[in-house]
C-alpha cells in the first residue's frame, strides 16, 4: 500500500462558521412543498414541516440564504408580508408554477431563528427598484415610527428582524436572465444606488456584490464600488457532464483556480477605505473584502422541464461534497458560502408526501459541521495522480485545522475509488478516526441508508485511507 508522509506546518487564519451556509428558493419544491406545507400532516401551525425542521436543524446552518436566486428578477417582497388573505400570488415565470406567498419574510426570518441561522436576503434588481429594496430594509431593521418599521409591527412583529447580509442582485451577467444588468456598467450604475437607499436606511448592513468567472467582471465591479462592498459573490457548480465517475471533479479544479485567483483580486483592494464622500450620508466599509460563495453544489444540469434540479445524489456526488469543502474552508478570503439548495432541489434533504430523509451529501456536511472549524494548519504532502476520463487528478484531499486545545483535527477525501493510501502522520500516539463510505454509485432512499460510518483507532504512522471515502482524523 503507497504510504504518503504528512507534515503540519503553521497556522494561519481560522474558518469562519458562515462557510457552512445553506440556500432556499421559490423554485419546485424547496419551499413549497418541501420547508412549507400547511396541509402536510408533518406541518406545525405555521405551516412548517417538523420532519425538513428536524433534518435542516441537525445540519446548523450558520446561515440561510433567500428568496433566490434567479427567482428574485421577479420577486416582490410585499407579495408576502401581512395577513395571508391579501397576500399576492404571482406567477413563478422563471421555473413555472407560482411563488407561495405564505412563505415571505416574517416566515423566512422565523424560519432562521428556529435554525440559529442568520438570514441573507437578495433583492430585486431586475424588475424592482432601490426605493423597493431600501424599503424592504427598513421594513425588517427599522426601529422608528417610519411607514415600513411601523407596518411590521402592525403585522405582529413589534422588534427588529436584524438582517445583517443583503445581496444586491443575483448572476447578473446572466443575460438569459431578466434584467438589463448584464452590462457591467449598467449593474454598477444600478447597484450604487440600490446600496444607497439601503444603507440608508441602516448604515450597519453587509452588502454582497455579484461577481463571477469573468475576472473582468469582477474587477471593473470592485474598482467601482469596493467602499461599499463587503463581500463578492461566486457560484460554482460542478457536473458530470457525460464524463463519467471523475466527470464532476474537472468542475471541482475549476472551484480552486477560480478561489486562488479571485483571493488575488480581493487582496489589491485596501482593508481601510480612505476618501469616501461623507455627502453618502452612511459609512465605507470597514476591514477586507471577503468572498461569499454563495451558491455551491453538484448539478448536472439538462434541458428537461425540471433542469435537473430534481437531482438524486450517489455516493460519488458525497466525496465531490467533501472535497469541495475542504477546497473552500483551506481558503483565507472565503468567510461565507451557502450549498444550494437545502431541500428538494440539489439538496441533501428530499421530503415527500411521506416523509423526509438525508442524501448522501448530507453526511459529509454533517460531519464538517460538527468536527471542521478551527484555525488553518499548512501541509505538506504528495498525493498520488489519478488519470481519469477528465484529466489528471490528486487522489488525496486534505485539510487539518488546528482547535483551541492544540488538536488537530484532519479531513482526508481519498477520490481513488479502487485504491487505499497509508499516511504517516508522525510520530505520536494512536489517532481516532471517523471514516464514511459507500460504493461510489449508491443511493440513500427513505428506508435506506447507504452511507456507512465507523470509528477507528489506528497508528499514526499507518492512518489507513479507504478507497473513495471521508475520513475525519483527530491527532
Amino acid at each position: 500500500m503507497h504510504t504518503i508522509p504528512v507534515r503540519f506546518g503553521g497556522n494561519g487564519g481560522n474558518v469562519s462558521p458562515m462557510v457552512y451556509g445553506q440556500f432556499i428558493e421559490h423554485l419546485l419544491n424547496c419551499i413549497d412543498g418541501g420547508i412549507y406545507d400547511p396541509q402536510s400532516p408533518f406541518a406545525d401551525a405555521a405551516g412548517i414541516r417538523t420532519d425538513v425542521l428536524e433534518l435542516a436543524s441537525a445540519l446548523k446552518p450558520p446561515i440561510l440564504r433567500f428568496p433566490g436566486g434567479t427567482v428574485m428578477c421577479l420577486y416582490h417582497w410585499e407579495d408576502a408580508v401581512g395577513p395571508l388573505e391579501t397576500r399576492k400570488r404571482r406567477r413563478n415565470i422563471i421555473w413555472g408554477g407560482e411563488i407561495e406567498p405564505g412563505f415571505g419574510t416574517a416566515e423566512f426570518v422565523a424560519y432562521c431563528r428556529r435554525l440559529g441561522a442568520e438570514p441573507m436576503i437578495c433583492v430585486n434588481m431586475a424588475s424592482g427598484t432601490p426605493e423597493e429594496a431600501g424599503n424592504w430594509v427598513e421594513y425588517c431593521n427599522g426601529t422608528g415610527n417610519s411607514y415600513y418599521a411601523a407596518l411590521r409591527r402592525a403585522h405582529g412583529y413589534a422588534e427588529p428582524f436584524q438582517v445583517k447580509y443583503w445581496c444586491i442582485g443575483n448572476e447578473c451577467y446572466a443575460e438569459p436572465d431578466i434584467g438589463t444588468q448584464n452590462d457591467v456598467n449598467v449593474y454598477i450604475r444600478d447597484a450604487r444606488e440600490f446600496i444607497k437607499f439601503m444603507k440608508l436606511n441602516d448604515p450597519s448592513i453587509k452588502t454582497v456584490l455579484v461577481g463571477c468567472d469573468d475576472m473582468a467582471w469582477n474587477r471593473a465591479v470592485l474598482d467601482a464600488l469596493h467602499p461599499m462592498a463587503d463581500y463578492l459573490s461566486y457560484h460554482h457548480y460542478s457536473a458530470e457532464a457525460g464524463h463519467g465517475l471523475y466527470g464532476p471533479f474537472a468542475g471541482e479544479k475549476n472551484l480552486v483556480s477560480a478561489l486562488r485567483s479571485l483571493s488575488d483580486l480581493l487582496d489589491e483592494y485596501p482593508e481601510t477605505v480612505t476618501d469616501f464622500s461623507p455627502w453618502y450620508r452612511f459609512p465605507p466599509r470597514a476591514g477586507k473584502i471577503r468572498l461569499a460563495i454563495d451558491e455551491w453544489n453538484i448539478w448536472n444540469a439538462n434541458d428537461s422541464k425540471t433542469y435537473g434540479l430534481d437531482a438524486v445524489y450517489s455516493w460519488r456526488d458525497a466525496i465531490w461534497v467533501a472535497s469541495a469543502l475542504n477546497d473552500l474552508l483551506a481558503c483565507e478570503a472565503v468567510e461565507i458560502a451557502n450549498m444550494a439548495q437545502m431541500v428538494n432541489v440539489i439538496a441533501p434533504i428530499l421530503a415527500d408526501a411521506n416523509g423526509a430523509y438525508y442524501q448522501t451529501i448530507a453526511y459529509p456536511l454533517l460531519q464538517y459541521r460538527r468536527d471542521m472549524l478551527g484555525q488553518r494548519v499548512t501541509l505538506d504532502y504528495d498525493s498520488p495522480v489519478l488519470e481519469t476520463e477528465v484529466g489528471t487528478i490528486d487522489a488525496l484531499n486534505l485539510l487539518a485545522l488546528r482547535q483551541p486545545d492544540g488538536h488537530l483535527h484532519l479531513a482526508a477525501v481519498n477520490r481513488d475509488f479502487e485504491n487505499a493510501y497509508t499516511l504517516d502522520l508522525g510520530d505520536g500516539a494512536d489517532v481516532s478516526v471517523t471514516r464514511l463510505s459507500a460504493p461510489a454509485r449508491a443511493v440513500c432512499r427513505a428506508d435506506r441508508n447507504c452511507v456507512r460510518t465507523e470509528t477507528l483507532t489506528l497508528p499514526r504512522r499507518a492512518v489507513e485511507l479507504a478507497p473513495g471515502a471521508v475520513h475525519f482524523i483527530f491527532l
